[in-house]
């Protein structure tokens, strides 16, 4: 899985991860929910992103073309 945080950032335990930071298969961010601002950068992040936001597709990052 491979996405993009955008701003304002994303805050994961206490540190914050700037934004911009390409987020691909690190172990600290497996098990954690991709954030609803979060640019998909492929096809399994963008499945994560509208399985934890059903109702919020329309606020969705982007999006996997």
């Amino acid at each position: 899985m491979k996405y993009r945080v955008e701003p304002p950032g994303w805050r994961v335990a206490g540190v914050l991860i700037p934004s911009g930071t390409i987020v691909e298969d690190q172990n600290w961010a497996k098990g954690l929910t991709i954030p609803i601002n979060a640019t998909p950068l492929d096809q399994e992040a963008w499945e994560a992103q509208l399985k934890a936001y059903p109702d919020h597709k329309h606020l969705l990052g982007g999006g996997w073309q």
